[in-house]
């Protein structure tokens, strides 16, 4: 059984950079709740209860830093999912199946931005100075979020539903003879039980009357957060995958096409010798993967 080969740094670090960004903020806020004796804030009107909410933590003296790893990991959740469309309109990966998917795209991106937008306010505002405000674009936040997420999964399922139109270029996509056994499908089927996962969470924490409850609901659904930034980081990889390849093709036996580049009725009908030219042709594109 051979292993895995893909080149280490690639794109698909991006989201995973913010990710571990993420879910550091907020194991340093809890160590820092935890470790000043779990306090019971001023501005919380004699609130007893156990945890605190993020936003609470958040509005004491590591405001700034709510904001500086919300900002950062902003930057890098929008430049994954702007990644994701360059590269796919460039052929590098997976190129789009459906006149559809291009727009989906690019509304996720735009969803995305008006999202991170709203997460960005959320921190700069406390809830303990303006909290109608800090309610309000966090209402934003999900919203919008809920979209980005929507129309992203939606690709995943058109690029599943027609795998006739894929080309697998040896990443071995499809595993079975219904058109849904393929890792498209697999990857859909995943997003769509976290995003399931995530309203649960979302509703429980907006509409539980007892605060601690919310306020558990409110941990969890930050922390499962994080989980969406490792999907985008898996959209990524079969980059690195075909990367490692083109640059190192001495270490497979087989000769490595680049199918991405082609239409599908070249792709199924080239013979040998057309087949070494486009090979000779890909590599040298390849370079600049």
């Amino acid at each position: 059984m051979t292993s895995l080969k893909f080149t280490k740094i690639h794109y698909y670090i991006i989201p995973l950079v913010a990710m571990v960004v993420w879910w550091g903020m907020l194991i340093a806020m809890l160590a820092c709740w935890g470790a000043q004796g779990r306090p019971i804030y001023s501005f919380m009107d004699g609130k007893h209860m156990r945890p605190v909410f993020l936003s609470d933590i958040a509005a004491t003296n590591l405001n700034p830093l709510f904001i500086s790893c919300v900002g950062f990991q902003m930057i890098f959740f929008i430049g994954s999912l702007v990644m994701e469309y360059v590269l796919r309109k460039q052929h590098k990966l997976q190129p789009y199946v459906s006149k559809k998917q291009p727009i989906f795209a690019i509304l996720s991106i735009v969803s995305a931005i008006l999202a991170q937008i709203g997460i960005l306010l959320v921190s700069i505002f406390k809830t303990s100075i303006h909290e109608k405000v800090h309610l309000s674009m966090l209402g934003v936040f999900i919203f919008f979020l809920f979209w980005a997420c929507f129309f992203n999964f939606a690709n995943s399922f058109i690029f599943g539903n027609f795998p006739q139109r894929l080309h697998p270029n040896h990443e071995r996509v499809i595993f079975g003879t219904h058109k849904w056994q393929n890792l498209y499908m697999v990857s859909f089927i995943a997003k769509l039980v976290w995003l399931t996962i995530a309203v649960i969470f979302a509703i429980a924490f907006g509409t539980i009357a007892d605060d601690s409850t919310s306020a558990i609901f409110e941990w969890m659904l930050c922390f499962w957060y994080g989980f969406l930034l490792l999907f985008w980081s898996i959209d990524l990889f079969p980059l690195a995958v075909k990367n490692y390849r083109v640059r190192h093709p001495e270490k497979f036996e087989e000769n490595f096409v680049d199918n991405h580049k082609l239409s599908p009725s070249v792709s199924e009908g080239t013979s040998e010798t057309d087949n070494e030219y486009t090979l000779q042709n890909a590599v040298s594109l390849e370079q600049q993967v």
